[in-house]
């Protein structure tokens, strides 16, 4: 089965629901479970960046059964969509269990990693959010030393983030490890105004 046929797939970065505000956006949305959550709790346009066709193909499919009409899901490689969404802003970027690229050499390839974590948070708001959570301590403290790079201050930083169900969703991801006992890390920060 391949998604590019189906008939649900979202439009491409040219549709109007991407001119509204306040704007949000997932990086690596997956199956789409965070967004479709978090989509009832804040309201937005929320665009949901995945590079997998077969998991938009799914994201979409559930957006298309709940008819959740402020999520959009996109097949895209962040680095490469961050040149069409340079010119929109987002109130809030979300990193949810973003692959960790454990091995010391692969560390260019972290979302986190400062020079592309700089080019993520160009299409921030002045005083926009980015909010991180991941299982992988690691890529939780390699996360800080970054972010001391850029023009960010750090709003919350903690080792054992309680799930707050009236102001947060779940991914797929964190609802399996929370069933194994994991602890959840979980950043907030805020942008700095540039002058």
């Amino acid at each position: 089965m391949r998604a590019r046929r189906k008939k649900w797939l979202s439009p491409s970065l040219d549709d109007p629901f991407l001119k509204e505000a306040p704007l949000y956006l997932e990086i690596g949305s997956g199956k789409g479970d965070f967004l479709l959550g978090i989509s009832k709790i804040e309201k937005g346009h929320y665009l949901g960046i995945e590079k997998v066709a077969q998991v938009v193909a799914i994201a979409e499919k559930k957006r298309a059964e709940e008819n959740n009409e402020d999520v959009r899901f996109l097949i895209a490689d962040i680095d490469f969509a961050l040149e069409k969404l340079k010119d929109l802003r987002f109130k809030v970027i979300f990193l949810n269990f973003s692959d960790p690229w454990p091995k010391k050499c692969h560390a260019k390839r972290r979302l986190t990693y400062a020079p592309r974590l700089e080019r993520i948070i160009s299409i921030l708001d002045d005083n926009g959010e980015l909010r991180i959570k991941t299982d992988n301590e690691g890529l939780y403290e390699f996360t800080l030393e970054q972010v001391e790079k850029l023009p960010l201050t750090q709003i919350i930083a903690t080792t054992d983030y309680s799930f707050d169900k009236e102001h947060d969703a779940m991914s797929e991801y964190e609802r399996a490890f929370r069933e194994e006992g994991k602890n959840i890390f979980r950043l907030i920060y805020k942008k700095e105004e540039q002058r």
